[in-house]
This record gives structure tokens, sequence and C-alpha cells, in this order.
């Protein structure tokens, strides 16, 4: 028994011995050093990242290493690791490491570069033009010869699917209800009227997105246009600056710069555009009652507009893995017409009364924005936050004054302010090599007020305007690959508030509020067919909500007559779009074809109406119905030659209108179907020197009571490239022919014509230099994105 006893005593002893032994060993904990060096010259490798891993291939510890090429990991549990050194333009390196002492020196370890990456080579062709993803396209711009000395609208102009109308209002694919962002985020100035003035030098890309994915905000009808502003991202100093000068008063300038070092990068850009059009403007009304006297209005219109901003911001690399950038912007914009207006009321062919009409407008804004990013790379995820902020303030003001009635004459004043913020997070994960999930959350909120004085006729009314928006959205898509088909399908749900509430010195207050709770799903299908062809099928569910002024009750005379007044009966309206893509790319032809369709109801338009009593026309906005809208486009790319690129599009769509409310007025016979063309041909000549030139046309164009008669313009440019390729001076001409903007109004009781016809032609003289930016081997690091929608 003694036996049996002493036996299990020293099992117990020996068992707890050995637990207590490999605890100590467990709780023991040792650091790790050493240099990382070039293989080729051994000079230390600088900023690479150096990892330990355990057996589950879980990192931990590391950290980057310094100028030296030092590192040194501490608190590192006993045991058997991975060691991994990474670095851009490097081979990754694994080598088995040990700890099993306090200090572990692991020496010089020598890491090679991958040559396939590092071999440096000058490329002088321009990139493709068009680049095709699952769930958007994005059209290079910042090599294009048309985008030197002219506006970002301009450059629009020349994109497949986009029209810009005089006013410079935007519209995809023959809708003009499309969402428009800067780098990614919304602007609360109408971004066509900053477009007019924005250097187009001061963009890098845009991109369009028809059927956007559930990450994506789901406003506009037609889809997304994202502008990306430059950015640079070489080490060292570097960056570029263009400036232009154009006939009438039109000048632009862009500067932007780029200082690389260490864990930091340094941006900063700043940019000034100013332009001025005299316009001639010829207006027609004629009444259904004959017996009122028709109303002709002739005369001149000046328009102008002048926009800079200023934005600085950082990068911070916490290691090669994790990036923090903050931006700060400030901008300012100012705008305005001027009108001198000869008034005649006809009757038969007999002017019966004449007076000439002074008309003002202006309108200055200017605010601020700050933005603070952070991004995660896992080995097989991407965790993305993003914290946006907008706030400004807007100064607009109308006047009419007539020559012989000044109970008409007329003036408004709105002092406007507003604070914008949006929180993002998203996440990606890649499940296996051919699956992958997108999740995320955004919230934001608009709270905008407004102070507005009406005065006619020395009568005045003063008004108070408040706005909120709530919007919190989540979303969540799934990627897999099937063979050649790449499939992506998502929902996005949100839940939104919109309050509004105008005070009156009366008493007569009025408010409104919509609440919503929508789900947005999308679905993208894409099979590649052999190397050169590509299909896709996309859909998705999209939302326009109405916009602060379209809701505003209150009447607002920008003439002696015309009064503008809003609907706060607006609800919002939604659209159903699929597309049906292909695209074809071998050697020196680029083909890309979509057949669209979109069912939108509840659609918001621009309605008008005679009131008699007042003798004006009265514009509102009202929900009429359901539309349906087809299309078809075709853009094509061609290198005929090594001198000699062409680039054309095609685009035709169908509208038709179901109006519930009896708004639409348009004469039955209008042509349903729209079309336009582009056509841009670039040849590169001996000495340095390119030509360029783009014509496009717009086919007579039809929406609820409007129809736009067919327009066209030619544009011509030469640009010469100086000091060895790093600068550029061009000269361009646009406008050398144009058609003028004709658009007739079918009122429910008038028809109303307007001619206008912009300054042409208008001459530009630019001058652009990039400095800096060579690429600098394993220096290269990869930046977080200047705003860019992935």
């Amino acid at each position: 028994m003694k036996t049996v006893t002493f036996s299990v005593n020293l099992i117990v002893l020996l068992f707890v011995t050995t637990f207590l032994f490999a605890n100590d060993n467990l709780d023991k904990k040792g650091n790790v050093k050493g240099q990382i060096i070039d293989q080729n010259d051994g000079s230390p490798v600088g900023y690479a990242t150096v990892s330990l891993n355990n057996k589950d291939n879980i990192s931990i510890g590391g950290g980057l290493t310094d100028d030296a090429g030092q590192f040194r990991i501490k608190n590192v549990p006993y045991g058997t690791y991975t060691l991994i050194v990474q670095f851009v333009g490097y081979n990754t390196l694994q080598k088995e490491l040990k700890v099993n002492a306090a200090s572990v020196d692991v020496g010089q370890i020598k890491i090679g570069e991958n040559v396939e990456q590092l071999e440096e080579v000058e490329v002088r062709a321009e990139k493709t033009s068009i680049e095709r993803s699952i769930d958007k396209k994005v059209v290079n711009v910042s090599d294009a010869m048309i985008a030197e000395g002219n506006s970002v609208s301009e450059v629009l102009q020349t994109i497949p699917e986009i029209s810009v109308g005089s006013d410079g209002a935007i519209s995809l694919r023959g809708e003009s209800n499309v969402r428009v962002l800067i780098d990614g985020k919304p602007s609360q100035i109408d971004p066509a009227q900053i477009f007019q003035t924005l250097p187009a030098g001061s963009i890098e890309k845009i991109e369009v997105i028809t059927n956007p994915s559930a990450k994506y905000d789901p406003d506009g009808l037609s889809g997304i246009i994202n502008v990306i502003t430059k950015k640079d991202k070489m080490k060292g100093l570097n960056g570029s600056a263009n400036i232009g000068a154009g006939t009438g008063e039109k000048y632009n300038g862009y500067l932007g710069l780029n200082y690389r070092i260490k864990k930091f990068n340094f941006f900063g850009q700043g940019s000034y555009g100013e332009n001025r059009f005299e316009n001639q403007k010829d207006l027609r009304r004629i009444y259904s009652d004959s017996s009122i006297p028709s109303f002709d209005q002739k005369g001149d219109n000046i328009r102008n507009g002048r926009y800079y901003n200023t934005k600085l911001g950082a990068d911070y690399f916490l290691d090669s893995t994790n990036t923090i950038t903050f931006y700060a912007e400030l901008w300012d914009w100012k705008g305005g017409e001027e009108n001198f207006f000869t008034n005649n009321n006809i009757q038969g062919d007999q002017i019966i009364f004449s007076q000439k009409e002074y008309g003002n407008q202006n309108n200055r804004a200017s605010g601020q924005s700050f933005s603070l990013n952070h991004r995660k790379e896992f080995k097989k995820g991407i965790l993305e936050s993003d914290a946006f902020y907008n706030g400004g303030t807007s100064d607009f003001s109308t006047s009419s004054t007539l020559e012989q009635d000044a109970s008409r004459n007329s003036s408004v004043g709105t002092d406007a302010n507003w604070n914008y913020a949006s929180l993002k997070v998203d996440y990606s994960h890649k499940i296996n090599d051919k699956s992958s999930l997108e999740t995320g959350y955004k919230g934001e909120l608009l709270d905008a007020s407004a102070q507005i004085s009406n005065n006619l006729g020395g009568v005045i009314n003063n008004y108070s305007y408040d706005y909120d928006q709530y919007i919190n959205s989540l979303y969540g898509s799934y990627s897999i690959a099937l063979g050649s088909y790449s499939i992506k399908a998502g929902l996005r749900g949100e839940v939104a508030t919109i309050d509004g509430t105008v005070k009156t010195e009366s008493g007569q207050d009025t408010t409104y509020s919509i609440n919503y709770a929508s789900l947005f799903p999308t679905l993208h299908v894409q099979k590649k067919m052999g190397e050169f062809n590509t299909v896709g099928v996309s859909y998705s569910r999209r939302i326009n909500r109405p916009g602060i002024f379209n809701m505003l009750p209150i009447e607002q005379r920008s003439n002696s007559s015309t009064v503008s007044v809003g609907n706060p009966n607006l609800q919002p309206s939604y659209t159903n779009s699929i597309s049906f893509d292909h695209s074809y790319n071998k050697n020196k032809l680029g083909l890309n074809t979509s057949v669209y369709l979109r069912h939108s109801t509840d659609i918001i338009r621009n309605v008008s109406r005679y009131d008699s009593v007042e003798d004006v026309t009265v514009y509102t906005w009202a929900n009429l119905g359901s539309s349906m809208t087809g299309g078809a486009s075709i853009s094509a790319n061609y290198q005929i030659a090594k001198w000699w690129n062409i680039d054309a599009n095609l685009n035709f769509f169908y509208l038709e209108i179901q109006d519930d409310n009896e708004e639409f007025t348009v004469p039955q016979d209008a042509n349903p179907i729209n079309w336009t063309a582009k056509l841009n041909t670039r040849f590169t000549l001996p000495k340095n020197f390119t030509i360029q030139i783009m014509g496009r046309y717009a086919g007579q164009q039809y929406d609820a009571q409007n129809i736009t008669q067919p327009t066209y313009a030619l544009n011509l440019a030469v640009k010469k490239a100086i000091l060895k390729r790093k600068g550029n001076i061009s000269f361009k001409i646009d406008d050398i022919i144009n058609s003028g903007f004709t658009k007739d109004v079918y009122g429910r009781d008038f028809q109303e014509q307007t001619y206008y016809l912009q300054e042409r032609p208008v001459y530009r003289l630019s001058f652009s230099y990039a400095f800096g930016g060579q690429f600098q081997g394993r220096k290269a690091r990869k930046l977080h994105s200047s705003g860019g929608m992935n």
C-alpha cells in the first residue's frame, strides 16, 4: 500500500513540477532584433514591415524598420514563429525563428528586389481613355489635352453619355437627376455651378457609375458622376502647375504640391477659375387667350463666375497596413448675372407697349471642409473609416427694375448657412480566392437655415426657413467568381427623415415632414468571353429626394414676368434601372456598348402655369407620375495609326412620361426619341506637336413640358510639349461653330420659346508644367486614395 501511495505521490509531484516548469517557460519573454538590407548593394531598407506570426498565422508583434533598416520586437513569448519581411518593390521573405532567450539577434537579413516591379521604363503612351470594372466606368482625363486651359464642365462635355447644358446643368443618359460628387463627397453648392469655373487641370479622373452597387449612396436616378482631383504619390517633393487665359476675361490656374518623407506624405493644392460670358437672349411667350398680348423680350445677358479653393492635408503611415489621412479645405464661390432687356407687349403685329428692364443676380458662398480617414489592411480584409464635415454660408440676391412700372420692381435676398456631417465605415473581407464580402454603415445629417426677404413694389415680406435631414443606412454585398462569371449582389437599407419649417411675420407658418424606410437591391453579373470580350448585366434601385429649395413655398421673382415657388408636398421619386453592357478590347480597338432601361415613379419635374391676375408665369415643382426611359450607347476608341487616334460616342434614348396630375402639356407629336453624338480625334505630329478636334451634336430632346431643339459645337486645340516634355503649351478655340440654345416650354395656358446664344468663339492659351515625381524604386509606397469611390 505504501508503494502505491509513494508511486501516486511521485506521479503528482512530477506532473506539478512539469506544469510549473511549462508555465514558467510560457511566462518567459524575449526581444527580437535585426537589420533588413538590400541583397544587391547591402544598403539598409528603411520602413519595411517586419512581423512575427504564430502557427495559426496570426501576428503577435511587429513594426517598421528605421532609417538604418533596424527593427526590434519586444515581449515575445518563448516559442517558434515565422518571421515575415515585406516592402513594396521587394519579394516577401519568410523565415522560421525560435525565441528561447531574453534577447535574440537575427543579424542582417537580405531581401531581393522584385525585378518585374522595379524595371524602370519611360512610358509615353497615354492611359486607356475608359476603364470598365464590374460596377463602374473610369474615364482618365488627367493626360487629355482637352483638359488643359478649360473648366471641368467643358471636360464633362467630352465624356460619353454625359451632356452639359448652356446653363451648366449636367445630365447622364438623358436624365438630369444625377448624383454629382467631388472626391467622393457631396457639395452643398450646385456642382454644375462650381464646375463652370473649376480648372480641369486639377482633376485626375472621372468615375461614371450608372448602376452603383450597394456600397454607394442610392441618390440620383441615372447614377453617379464622381470627379476625382489630383494627388501625387511619389517620393520627395513633386507636383504640377498650370495657368490659362481666354478671351473675354476667362482665367484659371492650379498648383498641386506633394512632399513625401519617411512615414509622412504631405499634400496641398490650390485652384482658381474665373469665367465671364456675354450672351444674347430672345424670349417669346404666346398665350392661349388671344386677347392677352404676347410677350417679347430681347437683350443681352452677362454671366460670370469665380471659384477658388485651397486644400492641405497629410497621410501618416503607422505601418504598411495602417494609414491615416487628414485634410482641410477652404473654398469661395461667386457668381452672378446681369440682364439688359427690352420688353414688348405685342397685339397682332403691333407693339402696344415697350419698356426697358434691368435684372441682376448675385450669389456668394464660402465654406470649409474637414476629412479624417483611417484605412487598415488585414491579411484578408480592409477596414476603412471616414469622417467628413462641410459647413458654410451663402448670400443670394436677385433684383428686377422696370423703366416705367415701379410697382412691378422686385428684389429677393436670401442668407443661408448649413452644416453637413457624415460618418462612414466600410469593411471588405476576402473569404477565399473566389469570393468576398463587403459591409458597412453610413450616417449623415444636414442642418440648414435661411433668412429670406421679398420686396415687391416696396412691400417687404420676411421669412425664416429651417431644414433638417437625417439618413442612416446599412449595406452588405457578396461577390463570387464562378468560372468565367463574376457576380456581385447587394442590399442597402435606409431610414431617412426630412423636416422643414417656414415661419412668416404674419404667423402663417408652414411645416412638412417626410419619413421613410427603403430597401435598395443591386445585382451585377459579368462574363469574360475569351481574351477580348466581356459582357454583363446590372440592376439597381435608386432614389431622388426633393431639394431643399424645391420644397420652399415662398414666391421669389427672378424678373418682372417670372415667379418661382416651391412645393412642400413633394415626395421622393424611385427608379429601377437595368443595363446590358459589352466591352471589346483588342490591339488598336476599344468598343463599349450598353442597352439600358429605367422605370421611375413619382418623377419630380419643374412645371409652369400663367397667372392672369398677376400677369406672370409661375414655375413650381410637382410629382408628375411615372416615366420609362430606354436607350443604347456605343463608344469606340480606335488607333488608326501611331499618330492618329479617334474616340466616338453615339447615344440614343427614348422617354415616355405618364402624367397622373395632368401637368404634362407637351404636344402628342413630340419626338420621344432623343440622341447625341460626340467625335474626338487626335493627331500626334513631329516636333512634339499634337492636334485635337472635338465635335458634338444633340438632336431634339423633350422632357415633361420642355422641348430642346438640336444643338451642335466644334472645338480645336493644338499642344506642344516643351522643357524635355515636362511642360506643355496649348492653344484652343472653343465653339468655332455653335448653334446656340433653343428651348420651348408648353404651359397650360401659354407657349414660350427662348433662344440663347453664348459668346463664340472663345480663344484660350495655357501652360502646364510637372516637376519631381520620379519613381524611386523600393521607396515607393501605396497611398490612400484621394477620393475615389473604391
